[in-house]
């Protein structure tokens, strides 16, 4: 018998257009306005590289 695990990914971004960036399962999810979706496995180290980078986009953009 398998066991059925269900997800519960973790918002991260959501956009009033209905675009969202999600996390869960060590795993990166980029869906769509019309719930297309791709997901993007990630690592401890590589999320934590990846926060470093968008802080420093973050840090350059004009208000």
């Amino acid at each position: 018998m398998h066991t059925l695990t269900i997800l519960t990914p973790e918002n991260l971004y959501q956009h009033p257009d209905g675009f969202a960036i999600e996390f869960a399962q060590n795993a990166l999810i980029a869906t769509d306005d019309s719930d297309n979706f791709v997901i993007v496995p990630i690592g401890k180290r590589k999320l934590l590289e990846l926060s470093r980078k968008l802080y420093d986009i973050a840090q350059r953009m004009k208000d």
